[in-house]
């Protein structure tokens, strides 16, 4: 399903709360067309192509589209309402050998095998519900409750995920004895059992030798007031417009992946126990929408607002409110602009370079460190800080800089020279290239050019401040031999398990693929409404220590008289089995 089926059922939820859902899912029958459909649920073809623009009026089988629920504010009916006995099934209107099979998650040759007899299906014909085989699917998900995982890709060898997983090929052989027939694309393969004492984070360990962690400790049935506050801009959208403004607007894309995210994130928490109660405005981007929201509703009662999504408008809320407001995006502006009552979830780019430097000035051993940069005059603040600020280290040798040489016609130039590069570069000690520059020419020569050289002869590693979008057509392969560092403020790991199950849910719960917001609005309700739960207090909560989520680390610092602010994040080297691991 696309996601604009699901952002239909979005507003249509924000528009007005129920229980039940006024729309659901429907899977498109063989030679089912939209008039069909639409007849069936009592609506008109136009109204049914308006809730799928995305769909033919002739759409293929097992096609998944929106239709009105004919139970909305009745009973809904079980899935199983019509069976009589155990294993046996009524057959109802309209049904079909597909659909009653993926009703009770069998096959359709499974239940024709189990009624040899029956031909043609007929209203209240019996038929025989064989027991559910446990699918490839099920097995996967169970894996991932005890196994580390992994999908081969390109490239992958059995050596390079014994090197890379640190396991024998015995041991992966062991596990998965289709291995004696080779390695094939697509593969998921088991590399090695999961220890039952990690809970969330699996890097819990590795955090508790250092610094402390946050661990959720909260009773079964304390009950949280949460506000969510977003642009979702229904103002501006009716019917007819909204593919156009789906397509185009990206401001509707991440509002409504932030909020299916922390919809993901109180269902969890609602699992374990926890009595959520949600309250969510469309702050259509303005203040004063903002204004006749806090105007007309009483939020004296809330424990917490997630948002609005912009920081200056969650700084301007936050000295509104009594209750901590909590900023969900990062913002160049949050150093400026602040309150007492804000609550930075994302670490200021000052943190980022902290980081780094830290790391640097801890791990000096007097390398040859070259600094590459564009020559640009908006980059040349950033260049001086950063050789200014390393030569402070105690026992620094020598810090060379290296721009793009000037051309005779006198046109801008961002290429580094490969013989000035190798000219910098030292045999008898490790070389720290350190990498800032945001434009992609840059990048790829000055890396081409390290590849060149990066060999036993020399020792080489790759610094930067941020992995930005001059990276994205670097090869990883590149970045490994290097072993490029750099900080972040998120980084997932597609073979945890954590992320592995929620990608699994939200998939199957919103027809979509997560994206990064969807990721960050779940991390971020799941962290705050589990530290608000586990302690006294919400300044309590904020300073209960390190926390893993899928994608940010977080460990709050509340300043004196200032905002609360995010100041965790993480250090990410990649290495040659293109497994990035998390330094700090």
């Amino acid at each position: 399903m696309k996601k604009i089926a699901i952002i239909v059922l979005l507003f249509v939820s924000i528009l007005g709360y129920s229980q039940q859902k006024k729309y659901v899912s429907y899977t498109v029958q063989q030679g089912e067309t939209m008039k069909d459909i639409a007849k069936e649920y009592k609506i008109s073809t136009r109204d049914l192509l308006r809730l799928n623009p995305d769909v033919s009026r002739k759409p293929k089988a097992n096609t998944v589209i929106i239709v009105p629920n004919l139970n909305f504010g009745n009973t809904v009916e079980s899935v199983n309402s019509n069976v009589v006995e155990k294993g046996i099934y009524l057959v109802k209107p309209k049904e079909t050998w597909f659909g009653i099979a993926k009703k009770f998650n069998i096959s359709v040759e499974e239940l024709k095998v189990a009624n040899l007899t029956i031909s043609d299906l007929k209203i209240g014909t019996k038929l025989i519900i064989p027991e559910a085989k446990e699918s490839v699917e099920q097995i996967v998900e169970d894996d991932v409750l005890k196994y580390k995982l992994h999908k081969v890709i390109k490239d992958d060898t059995v050596y390079n995920l014994t090197k890379r997983y640190n396991v024998s090929e015995q041991e992966l052989l062991q596990l998965n004895p289709v291995l004696k027939d080779g390695l094939k694309l697509g593969m998921v393969l088991k590399i090695k059992p999961i220890s039952n004492t990690l809970t969330e984070v699996d890097s819990t360990e590795i955090l508790e030798e250092t610094k402390k962690i946050f661990v959720e400790n909260f009773a079964s049935g304390k009950s949280l007031n949460v506000v969510l506050m977003l642009p979702y801009q229904l103002n501006k959208i009716d019917d007819s417009s909204l593919t156009n403004k789906f397509e185009k607007n990206q401001l509707l894309n991440i509002a409504t992946d932030i909020h299916m995210g922390v919809l993901m994130a109180i269902d969890s928490l609602k699992h374990k126990g926890l009595s959520i109660n949600l309250k969510y405005f469309d702050t259509e981007n303005s203040i004063q929408k903002l204004q006749n929201i806090i105007t007309n509703n009483n939020l004296d009662d809330a424990d917490v607002v997630i948002g609005p999504l912009f920081y200056d408008k969650a700084v301007w809320l936050s000295k509104k409110v009594d209750a901590p407001v909590v900023a969900p995006m990062f913002s160049k502006k949050q150093d400026q602009l602040a309150s007492n009552n804000i609550v930075k979830s994302m670490p200021s780019n000052k943190l980022l370079d902290k980081a780094l430097f830290n790391y640097l000035e801890k791990n000096y051993k007097g390398e040859n460190i070259i600094v590459i940069n564009d020559g640009k005059a908006d980059t040349q603040k950033a260049l001086w800080q950063t050789v200014n600020k390393m030569k402070a280290f105690d026992s620094i040798q020598t810090i060379s800089v290296l721009k793009p040489g000037v051309r005779k016609d006198k046109k801008e130039n961002l290429v580094i020279n490969n013989e000035k590069l190798v000219e910098k570069l030292s045999l008898t000690s490790n070389n720290w290239i350190i990498l800032i520059t945001d434009e992609n020419e840059t990048t790829a020569s000055a890396i081409n050019g390290l590849k060149s050289y990066n060999s036993e002869d020399f020792k080489l590693r790759l610094f930067s401040f941020e992995k930005g979008d001059n990276f994205d057509k670097v090869d990883n392969n590149l970045l490994g031999m290097l072993n490029f560092t750099y900080p972040t403020s998120e980084f997932i790991d597609m073979s945890a398990p954590t992320v592995q199950r929620f990608y699994k849910k939200y998939q199957s719960l919103n027809y979509a693929v997560p994206t990064k917001y969807s990721v960050r609005g779940f991390d971020v309700a799941y962290d705050v409404l589990a530290r608000l739960a586990s302690n006294n207090s919400f300044e309590d909560g904020m300073k209960a220590g390190v926390s893993r989520r899928l994608s940010h680390t977080f460990n709050f610092n509340k300043k004196l008289f200032g905002p609360t602010e995010n100041t965790e994040v993480y250090l990410i080297q990649y290495n040659k089995e293109l497994a990035p691991i998390i330094l700090e």
